[in-house]
């Protein structure tokens, strides 16, 4: 039996990388798929490419840094797909910049995109979950960088750092009336965002040296966990942290 049949997912960040990769497991293990992103193409083909599953589907072009945006995407979502038992929180962006250089506006689009939008995304989520009295199940991306340090990187650091603490707290909070919270902390996969990096061979050749596993990872590999975290295979784990790293953390 699929693992999430009858189950509504809302993946935020779905139009690529890990965001499609997900929606794709999900759709392959039954589930219907609320999906949301700024890039309204790319949830046109995430949309089909999850048509072999015959995946039921709702998109919507949303800015998750928004509250009114958020209300609006969970609303349609229900309207069209009914209630959301999964949430995925995996809006994310990257980019490198010296502490010493960092401007307000980058500190705050980064912990806006990736911090921010997990809190509101949540909490409209959770709010209809409870007054529902229905149980729910959220994952959101953390990453590697929740818990090391990276050179220019100090935005990133604290809002993945801010994800995981985040996590941790509705598990807590909402446990006792039936809500999971997880998180993923992928190390280096390979999508869009960290294609630059992926094409300096001495950034590669390093990476190589901190990852036992001795290979980059593939959003694939981050889907199949957030499958075991989304479904009741995962039905006694909460406010975790599951490392998506090929074991980059044993350093």
């Amino acid at each position: 039996m699929a693992r999430l049949a009858g189950k509504t997912a809302l993946i935020t960040g779905a139009a690529a990388g890990n965001g499609r990769a997900i929606a794709l497991r999900f759709a392959a293990e039954g589930a219907a798929l609320a999906l949301a992103d700024l890039d309204r193409d790319g949830l046109n083909e995430t949309a089909r490419l999850a048509g072999p599953w015959g995946a039921r589907t709702s998109l919507a072009r949303t800015d998750v840094t928004s509250r009114v945006a958020v209300e609006a995407l969970v609303a349609q979502a229900e309207a069209e797909l009914g209630p959301i038992d999964i949430l995925v929180n995996n809006a994310g962006i990257f980019f490198n910049a010296a502490f010493e250089d960092m401007s307000d506006e980058q500190w705050r689009r980064m912990l806006d995109t990736n911090l921010t939008s997990v809190f509101l995304v949540s909490q409209v989520v959770i709010r209809r979950w409870l007054a529902a009295e229905r149980r729910g199940t959220i994952v959101n991306m953390a990453s590697i960088s929740s818990s090391i340090a990276f050179t220019r990187s100090a935005h990133y650091c604290a809002a993945k750092a801010g994800v995981t603490a985040l996590t941790r707290c509705l598990a807590l909070e909402y446990g006792p009336r039936g809500i999971r919270a997880n998180c993923l902390a992928p190390g280096i996969i390979e999508t869009a965002m960290t294609r630059p990096a992926l094409d300096d061979p001495t950034t590669v050749a390093d990476w190589m040296r901190r990852i036992p596993l001795r290979r980059v990872g593939q959003p694939e590999d981050v889907a199949d966990a957030a499958v075991f975290l989304a479904s009741d295979e995962s039905r006694y784990v909460t406010g975790d942290m599951l490392y998506v790293d090929g074991g980059w953390m044993l350093e």
